[in-house]
């Protein structure tokens, strides 16, 4: 988002920033050469990092420049129609307009670009422009990215006709870079926005406000349809200068233009709607809020915490993840040697789902070091090709998800929540609603940390001030709080002001106001309550009170349609999704009982697919009535007249019948086409036989035309002269020579079949080594515990899920393990991140490995929830063992 009007406003022309390094000189030769001579406006700003070898910079440009070329000096004013040299071995910043050259600190980090660049994008906003040469690192990477938050213009030079591609690759990785031209095109661009009067787009900054402009309500529909998000309670002037940015980047004079534009091009929808999220985010922004929480917060949330109770911190708006990883580096910095006996757990939340990728890898440029000191790189960082990796110590604290916090339902039982810089961008009416719940979400004991510029406005009654000058607060007792109910998408305003607080008469309000407050009157009050989902069935709008059949699953958040579904509702509620899915059509299921308290309600399901679709692929409305109550049929009352019980007890049970024959139907119909795949799993499994009885023959034919070898050479030093000791020695490492040989063949082809063996199981399957570390897993084990095999490759098994760090069941790992007892069908009850709870029957066999190594463990899991118990079973329902190795 972009900020407010910046202090360098007396700066009325555009400054660009040029930055190139060691390989980029012919670019930036280039580019001077092809600037204007005349009638332009720009400063031009060049920061060159070359080798020692490499002639001044300033006597490259002043050779090649058509405008005059001065170099910069200490409180000096940045001139336009003129290029300004940075010298070597210094930084530069702008103040006011004003030059401020400081050296460079001995053995610190060295990112010149990336100083300047930030600076330029702080004073000068949309005023400020960016350009990334060839050249080698990747300094200037996060000055870009800050340069178009703040609303400025970046260029790149393609990296495929570069002579060093790195630094504008770093740029465009950094999603920082709004063009990626060759130098000449980059040229051209600089001199067009060097003419008078280039600004555009005069109709939003002369004309009506956003929200009479209808042109405007139709782009917010467009974005609404195309990603979910609803922006007109954003604030105004943040819509209107992203706007008129992205016009300016197509040259369009006209809101219509514009709107045109984006109706025939569904691109660059999704790219207003990647400017409208942008990102400004770095590690450690303000030090002093990180200092603060150590001293204020962190001890308090430690105070005598039970090491079963986890740390639970929110961090929504997170971005590519800085803010998040900063949290938890501070934490682990302040917990020290006694981190390891405490759960944390940090939630970095955005709408942006690229940048909610990029926080999972944890990857940044190498010019993070203007932030991350060198100390924390080198404890909490590895370093990887142009930049470094969060180490995975950190990275495994971390949980990333996509999340509407205006809308969607939020995290609870949090200690502390840092939303900071997200709340300037939206109008008072959606700050009240997050800081509701912010409130809602937070223990009695919680924390909320803000942004530099926000505060808890009409709300101290709700928080308390342990920090004014770091915006740190305290959760207040609120025993009367109400909480505004949960809006959707398209409605985040507050329930209508009773009739004695509204304007009398409806003073200056048109038709068209009336009529679009009674709409949402009536749609509020008789809509049937329902949600809008996508084709993974994850829930994108709610509407209307959906909270009698829908309700958060325990365990991390998840908008996931099935797991949110009240019980009694799941199983209905499927069968009208996959039977509207199949046809096409609405599909509706009548009549399934709900049980809430001691009362029982009857609920009709429709599911609606929706003609548009996101790019994801199609929509679904699905609806809840609760219908009322019908008078029989006449036949119905004939035979309630004979036998009343009797009679609507076999109506009851005749309807029953008819929806149980629908839905085996609807089984049979999936096992004849599971029954297809599993055929199609032999037959691959068959050949992967084949090709393992091949490679044994093989092994075996190498076998044999090892031993002749072998015998010989045994010959030979039985013929030497040689002492016992010696020739004992000889015999001993020619006996074992063959062994590692073969061996390590046989590994090798078993390690090379695993992967396709385990691709094609349909079963969730986890293969352990003998210290019960996670070797490999099946496809089918991801889908049913939502978890990828690099989030678990390598750890133990007790630290995947909490509930598989149970004694009795590593112990009974350890006997399949050291006595060759099988374990089958042991069942137990566990609670899972993003699935809940479930009834889980587990069979665990022993794999013979090589000798002198440690046996490994085959793991086979069913998933029972909903299956008849066995009554008579203890807790753990443990079925039978057998002894036996595989």
């Amino acid at each position: 988002m972009v900020n407010a009007p910046h202090s360098g406003s007396e700066l009325r022309f555009p400054v660009v920033c040029v930055v190139a390094s060691a390989g980029g000189r012919g670019a930036l030769v280039e580019l001077l050469r092809h600037l204007p001579t005349r009638d332009t406006h720009l400063s031009l700003v060049l920061i060159y990092d070359g080798g020692p070898e490499e002639g001044p910079l300033f006597e490259l440009a002043a050779q090649n420049s058509p405008l005059p070329v001065t170099e910069l000096r200490p409180a000096a004013r940045l001139l336009p129609g003129c290029v300004q040299v940075l010298p070597r071995h210094v930084q530069v910043t702008l103040a006011g307009g004003i030059v401020e050259i400081t050296p460079r600190g001995e053995g610190g980090p060295s990112s010149p670009a990336d100083v300047f660049l930030r600076s330029l994008a702080s004073e000068l906003g949309e005023r400020a422009i960016g350009v990334a040469l060839s050249g080698a690192g990747s300094d200037g990477a996060l000055g870009l990215k800050d340069v178009k938050a703040e609303g400025g213009v970046t260029f790149a030079e393609d990296p495929r006709t570069a002579e060093r591609p790195a630094l504008p690759r770093s740029a465009i990785a950094a999603g920082g870079v709004d063009f990626i031209l060759s130098v000449e095109e980059i040229a051209a661009g600089l001199a067009r926005m060097g003419r008078p009067g280039y600004t555009l787009a005069p109709s939003l900054a002369q004309g009506p406000s956003l929200g009479a402009d209808p042109d405007l309500g139709k782009l917010f529909g467009l974005l609404r349809a195309s990603t979910g998000v609803d922006f007109s309670h954003y604030k105004k002037s943040t819509l209107k200068r992203r706007i008129q940015r992205r016009m300016t980047l197509h040259r369009l004079a006209t809101l219509q233009e514009y709107l045109d534009h984006l109706q025939a091009d569904p691109a660059e929808v999704e790219e207003l709607y990647q400017d409208l999220l942008i990102r400004v985010t770095a590690f450690f922004r303000d030090p002093g809020a990180f200092a603060a929480l150590k001293t204020h917060v962190f001890p308090v949330l430690m105070h005598r915490r039970p090491p079963d109770s986890p740390v639970r911190i929110w961090v929504p708006g997170c971005s590519t993840g800085e803010e998040v990883y900063s949290l938890a580096i501070s934490l682990l910095e302040f917990l020290e040697a006694d981190a390891e006996d405490h759960l944390i757990q940090i939630f970095g939340t955005d709408l942006s789902e690229a940048a909610i990728h990029w926080a999972r890898d944890g990857i940044y440029v190498e010019s993070i070091s203007i932030d991350v000191s060198p100390s924390r790189l080198r404890r909490f960082f590895v370093r990887v090709q142009d930049g470094f990796q969060v180490s995975k110590s950190v990275r495994d604290l971390c949980i990333f998800s996509r999340h509407n916090a205006a809308v969607d339902p939020p995290l609870s039982k949090l200690d502390l929540i840092s939303c900071r810089n997200l709340m300037i961008y939206l109008e008072p009416s959606l700050q009240r609603r997050l800081l509701h719940t912010f409130h809602q979400s937070l223990k009695p004991t919680g924390f909320l940390l803000l942004g530099s510029s926000e505060s808890i406005g009409a709300m101290p009654d709700r928080f308390g001030v342990v920090d004014r000058t770091h915006r740190i607060f305290c959760k207040r007792a609120a025993p009367e709080a109400t909480y505004p109910p949960a809006a959707g998408a398209s409605d985040l305003s507050s329930e209508p002001a009773a009739a004695s607080e509204r304007p009398s008469a409806a003073v200056g309000l048109g038709m068209e106001t009336v009529r679009r407050e009674a709409d949402a009157l009536v749609i509020a009050r008789y809509t049937p309550a329902g949600v809008v989902v996508d084709e993974d069935m994850q829930i994108l709008q709610f509407r209307g009170k959906t909270g009698p059949y829908l309700e958060p699953a325990p365990g991390d958040a998840s908008l996931h349609l099935f797991r949110m579904a009240r019980p009694g509702l799941l199983l209905g509620l499927r069968e009208a999704v996959d039977a509207s899915r199949r046809s096409g059509a609405m599909a509706r299921r009548r009549q399934i009982k709900l049980k809430q308290g001691d009362r029982l309600r009857s609920v009709d399901i429709e599911v609606w697919p929706l003609k548009a679709q996101l790019a994801r692929g199609r929509c679904f409305l699905v609806l809840f009535t609760e219908p009322a109550a019908t008078a029989p049929e006449q036949g119905d009352l004939d035979a309630a007249r004979s036998d009343p019980a009797r009679q609507l007890e076999l109506v009851q049970l005749r309807r029953e019948l008819e929806s149980t024959r629908e839905y085996l139907q609807s089984i049979i119909d999936e096992l004849e086409a599971t029954n297809e795949e599993l055929q199609c799993v032999n037959e691959e499994l068959l050949a992967n036989n084949d090709e393992l009885r091949q490679a044994n023959e093989a092994l075996d034919a190498e076998r044999e035309g090892l031993r002749s070898p072998l015998e010989e050479l045994t010959a030979a030093d039985g013929a030497l002269p040689r002492g016992d000791k010696a020739r004992r020695f000889t015999d001993s490492a020619l006996r074992s020579l063959g062994a590692p040989a073969r061996a390590g063949r046989e590994l090798a082809v078993a390690t090379d079949t695993m992967p396709a063996v385990f691709e094609v199981l349909c079963h969730p399957i986890l293969l352990l080594d003998g210290e019960l570390r996670v070797r490999a897993v099946t496809r089918r084990y991801c889908e049913l515990f939502m978890i990828s095999l690099r989030d678990i490759e390598g750890r133990p098994l007790s630290t995947i899920e909490a509930s598989w760090n149970t004694p009795p069941l590593e112990q009974r790992l350890r006997d399949v393990l050291h006595r060759s007892a099988a374990l089958v069908d042991f069942r137990f009850e566990a609670l899972i991140a993003h699935a809940g709870r479930k009834t889980l029957s587990l069979s665990a066999f022993r794999l013979e490995t090589g000798p002198g190594e440690l046996p490994a463990l085959l793991l086979v899991f069913d998933d029972r929830t909903g299956a008849d118990k066995d009554e008579s079973a203890p807790p753990g329902l443990q079925r039978a063992h057998r002894t036996g190795s595989v």
